[in-house]
């Protein structure tokens, strides 16, 4: 029987080898995604893991405890006409509607990658092979500048080996990948290929250049008009069969909403929308004081200002889902009214999701969030503040035209803003090709 463990293997093999490759023009999809795994930081992991000597030998004992997980029983292979491949804090449901209602499949398995359990899917001789590999990584990860990378390689090659072990003993040829941003997305999509697998990947509504400076794929799903914009500078380090452009991946749930249900929007509200950069940092999920950081705490700063100079505005808090896990109300209340100066403070309750509430707040504020996009596309006023050191937007982007650096900018732009409706904002800033009718409609209406 065909080991797909022992292919996994020397495909990683060859890419530790190709890890210092400098990227360029003429770069081979190997080497591209020697450094996307290597050195490309992964959301695995926590950033103090970086400074553990030691984690290659604790993400063995993981891979290890994994074999004690109960199998998955509820992939329905057998009937399945594809793959998503997913994380945990993915939607499963959002997911498999966007995926039938854009592609028309209707049975597709849907795999938590952190989730898989190893019992009883390797044989001894390939778990001797994984032992010999594991040692190895863990020892160069003492030593390597990204020994969080080398590390994580200890439980990717056991993952992408159960990818393809279902793909052969179910002759499934389709996968659609909702995190080509983690590090071994484009490893797994060289080995799934190889097995006459097509991958499309699916990215968020927000900049590739965040997380998808290299890419390599069948098919890139474009859901938003800065995707457009970004691809001419990324295309010299993406691999790409052809693009599509699909509506953001939960336009479904809101689309009716926005587009058929008459709604009133309350003026002179603002609703700054967080990164929650603040707790990620408290956290240890980043490593000190980011530009992003520094944004959003002037942003607030700055709405602050404009507050106390204009009373009749209030101001609404949407904190990001990090926030609410690791905060009480009191202790966001705290934080934000220690960074804007104003007591009077709503942070909105956590009864309804935010892309539901677009109405509620007339101006968004915020610095760098999906949300932006998703407001956009359902043809809300946004704007945004500019992070220092960041290319976002690009210089050619008419989100430029929605963009401050400093008080006198802010106030402007919420004076002018707050006179005009919905519409008016989207034609004056040239933002038409944002807004859903530039993609399709993300109902299928066969259902």
């Amino acid at each position: 029987m065909k080991s797909h463990l022992k292919a996994v293997i020397a495909l990683y093999e060859r890419l530790y080898s190709l890890r210092e490759t400098v990227p360029n023009d003429d770069a081979s999809e190997e080497q591209l995604a020697a450094v996307n795994l290597f050195r490309f930081a992964s959301f695995r992991l926590p950033a103090a893991a970086d400074k553990k000597p030691l984690i290659g030998f604790s993400l063995m004992k993981a891979a290890m405890m994994r074999c004690l997980r109960s199998p998955v029983n509820s992939l329905n292979l057998e009937k399945a006409e594809g793959i998503i491949i997913s994380s945990s804090s993915c939607d499963h449901s959002n997911a498999q509607h966007y995926i039938r209602s854009m592609s028309g499949k209707n049975n597709l398995a849907y795999l938590i990658k952190d989730k898989l359990s190893f019992r009883a899917e390797f044989s001894a001789a390939e778990w001797i092979r994984w032992f010999f590999f594991a040692f190895r990584q863990s020892f160069r990860a003492m030593v390597s500048p990204h020994r969080s990378n080398v590390a994580l390689t200890i439980i990717e090659v056991l993952e992408i080996s159960l990818v393809l072990k279902w793909l052969h003993a179910h002759k499934l040829n389709e996968i659609y990948d909702f995190v080509p941003f983690e590090v071994d997305s484009n490893a797994m999509f060289l080995s799934t290929r190889a097995q006459g697998a097509r991958t499309t990947k699916i990215p968020s509504p927000g900049p590739l250049s965040t997380h998808n400076k290299i890419m390599l794929c069948d098919a890139l799903v474009l859901s938003g008009g800065y995707h457009f914009e970004e691809i001419d500078q990324l295309r010299r380090h993406y691999r790409i069969g052809n693009f599509l452009s699909w509506p953001p991946e939960r336009a479904h749930t809101y689309y009716d909403l926005y587009t058929k249900e008459k709604g009133v929007v309350t003026p002179k509200m603002l609703g700054f929308y967080s990164h929650g950069e603040w707790i990620r940092m408290k956290n240890g999920l980043i490593k000190g004081n980011t530009s992003l950081l520094h944004a959003e705490e002037d942003a607030l700063r700055l709405l602050g200002v404009f507050l106390k100079e204009h009373p009749d505005f209030r101001l609404t808090i949407y904190p990001h889902p990090k926030e609410r896990k690791s905060c009480s109300i009191k202790e966001l209340e705290d934080y934000y009214s220690q960074m804007t100066g104003a007591s009077a403070i709503h942070i909105a309750d956590a009864s309804k999701g935010t892309t539901f509430r677009f109405r509620e707040s007339d101006i968004a504020i915020t610095c760098y969030s999906t949300i932006i996009f998703e407001r956009l596309y359902a043809g809300f006023k946004t704007i945004i503040k500019r992070i220092e050191g960041h290319d976002f937007p690009l210089a050619t982007s008419p989100l430029n035209h929605i963009c401050f650096d400093d008080y006198a900018q802010l106030s402007a732009l919420i004076m002018d803003v707050t006179k005009k409706s919905n519409g008016q904002f989207i034609e004056m800033y040239r933002l038409e090709k944002y807004v859903y009718p530039n993609f399709p409609s993300p109902i299928n209406k066969n259902e």
